[in-house]
């Protein structure tokens, strides 16, 4: 397999970016608009411009996997899971940084993990499969990184987008909480790839727009 080197380059400098933003605003009382899902959302947009083509977040990376050819283990699963290696080595790049090599405590702690409870948690999952399928669309259908962010703002709720910072702050903490944090990010962004794969069924399902009318006048 062939890396490229600047897709995943990329891929860490957006993950860097990111990761510092939401660290940062745990470790400022003054930032925490950065932690908010506005901030956040603004965040992404403004990494996604600078970076061309980076994912930046595990979801995206899933929703690209999903909706791909399931098939192509090259082209399709081993590139975007080098893209899920890079978001974690920018994210553990700028907690290393920012927090001195741990002599600043961000205040942080592992989540619990939700999948294990998921008979209680399934509302929570049908909105993230909801979520994916609505938002799968606004991003595959706008050509512009802000109406993908404003879209992730309004259906944050039933999403993590805090991309690969948690994972980071685990691995810098010497694998405090790993296996809750690991399991978490990929249920937390695999669900909203299936949410994103169930959209596109759904949408070659429905006939073009007009194509009724152009039928029935052909009768």
């Amino acid at each position: 397999m062939e890396i490229n080197i600047k897709e995943n380059m990329n891929e860490i400098g957006g993950s860097f970016m990111l990761s510092w933003a939401i660290m940062g605003g745990l470790l400022s009382s003054g930032a925490a608009m950065m932690t908010s899902g506005v901030g956040i959302g603004l965040v992404i947009a403004v990494a996604w411009m600078a970076f061309a083509g980076a994912h930046i977040l595990p979801m995206v990376t899933w929703c690209h996997m999903l909706t791909g050819d399931l098939a192509d283990v090259e082209g399709n699963w081993m590139r975007n899971g080098m893209r899920l290696v890079s978001q974690i080595i920018g994210a553990c790049l700028a907690i290393v940084l920012m927090t001195e090599a741990g002599d600043i405590d961000t205040g942080w702690a592992a989540t619990d993990m939700w999948i294990t409870e998921i008979a209680d948690e399934y509302w929570s999952v049908l909105a993230m499969l909801a979520a994916g399928a609505v938002w799968w669309q606004i991003h595959t259908r706008c050509e512009t990184e802000w109406v993908s962010a404003f879209g992730l703002m309004a259906l944050g709720g039933a999403m993590t987008i805090s991309g690969a910072a948690e994972m980071g702050a685990s691995i810098t903490s010497m694998g405090d909480g790993i296996v809750d944090t690991l399991v978490n990010w990929i249920c937390d962004a695999a669900f909203i790839g299936i949410g994103a794969l169930i959209g596109v069924k759904i949408d070659e399902l429905l006939p073009e727009a007009g194509a009724a009318e152009e039928a029935a006048a052909a009768e």
